[in-house]
């Protein structure tokens, strides 16, 4: 038993030893920052913030920041209960480590309650952020970026990082190159350019700085610092190109035509009622075209209507198409009355044709025949024997007769045949 019991004991004991040896080290932390990267010759500061972990009471006025900065020179140090801050100076560019821990007060070979360290750049170029802004329709209004739009001046400006006022007293000289054959040089740090076309553009900018300094003398720093600009062309229209009558049941489609600059998001929803979209739930698909397709099948007749928003990176649209939905068994009229007078015009075209069929084939050739026949009493009976060949139906028996018979009975006979030819003839 005492082998295994033994074991435990000095376990526990050394448990506890760390748990009363180091309760300080959870006690603290410390967060260390600079104001870096700042340029050679400039001063920088670096601060420290002591934090409290676990809310326990203990006195942070026992214990003192201890810093390492070298071979930075100390120009300045503050220091209060829970922060201290240093101000340094570097004359060659390079990353400089900095550290702080905390001690107690007047123990300073004591082992530290809490450290941090960071790194400090200092470069020998200027230190700024080269920006670009442009106004949306309104000056209170401004967009910020390198994403602009077209057909508006681009506002470019440079802010120079000089915590310290180095270059307090310093002359600069601005020289711009932005990207589309145009070279620009100012005494400000900003200017303004007109873009009439959309593309992506290199934007560079040189500054030289002439900084005096004590004895007479003067240093110069130059800086050089460059962007891709992005000009886009802003929606101006959405032309949405569809019928505006649709089927139940029957697949409509549609087509959304952007006048912008893509990539695109576009939103479409399809209500009984025109919405503002963003503010309710909708088909939202990205595009990199201006065209898009839209296939739809209503399921009720009824009046609806197409809701489309698109946006880009600089600008936002939208518009509305109505569309009339009709059942399956009532067609508008535009499309009745056509196909009706088309009906109606084969129906007649067909009763023509059969009625003239009809009619020649129904009567003889006899009438065309007589019509040529000269009835006079001076008239051929031999020439009327060889043009009939044979009885007519509806004509006079007379007619047929044997005209072999002497002269006045031949005229007799065609006397009283000559009216019954001129009324069958009507």
């Amino acid at each position: 038993m005492a082998p295994a019991f033994i074991p435990q004991v000095s376990s526990f004991l050394l448990l506890s030893a760390l748990i009363s040896v180091s309760p300080t080290s959870s006690l603290y932390v410390l967060k260390i920052s600079t104001d870096g990267p700042v340029t050679s010759g400039a001063q920088a500061c670096v601060n420290s913030t002591l934090f409290i972990t676990n809310g326990s009471a203990t006195d942070p006025k026992r214990y003192d920041f201890q810093w390492m900065y070298s071979p930075l020179l100390l120009s300045h140090q503050s220091e209060n209960e829970s922060s201290s801050s240093i101000t340094v100076l570097g004359n060659a560019p390079g990353n400089y480590s900095i550290s702080v821990w905390l001690t107690e007060r007047h123990c300073q070979s004591c082992e530290s309650v809490a450290r941090s360290s960071t790194y400090l750049q200092i470069t020998s170029s200027i230190v700024g952020n080269l920006s670009a802004s442009q106004t949306e329709g309104t000056n209170s209004s401004i967009r910020d970026g390198f994403v602009e739009a077209t057909d508006s001046d681009v506002y470019l400006s440079f802010k120079i990082h000089d915590p310290s006022d180095f270059f307090k007293s310093a002359q600069f000289r601005y020289i711009w190159t932005l990207g589309d054959g145009t070279e620009l040089v100012t005494t400000d740090p900003y200017t303004h350019h007109y873009y009439s076309k959309p593309g992506k553009y290199k934007v560079s900018l040189y500054i030289t700085a002439q900084v005096p300094r004590l004895g007479r003398q003067t240093e110069w720093k130059t800086g050089s610092f460059a962007v891709e600009l992005t000009l886009l062309d802003a929606l101006r229209s959405i032309t949405v190109v569809g019928s505006t009558d649709a089927t139940v049941r029957l697949k409509y489609n549609v087509s959304l035509h952007f006048f912008g600059s893509p990539p695109l998001k576009v939103c479409w929803l399809m209500k009984s009622d025109c919405v503002l979209l963003g503010r309710h739930e909708c088909h939202l698909v990205e595009i990199n075209e201006t065209t898009y397709s839209i296939g739809h099948v209503f399921n009720a007749a009824g009046r609806y209507c197409l809701s489309v928003r698109a946006e880009n990176q600089v600008s936002i649209l939208q518009n509305y198409h109505s569309i009339n939905v009709y059942s399956t068994d009532i067609y508008p009229l535009w499309f009745v009355l056509p196909c009706c007078a088309l009906i109606a015009t084969a129906l007649g075209f067909i009763f023509s044709i059969l009625l003239k069929s009809g009619r020649n084939s129904s009567f003889p050739k006899m009438p065309n025949e007589v019509e040529n026949l000269d009835l006079s009493p001076s008239v051929d009976k031999h020439r009327l024997l060889s043009i009939s060949k044979g009885p007519t139906p509806g004509f006079c028996a007379y007619c047929s007769g044997d005209l072999s018979r002497d002269d006045e009975e031949a005229e007799r006979l065609l006397d009283g045949c000559a009216p019954l030819a001129r009324h069958y003839m009507q």
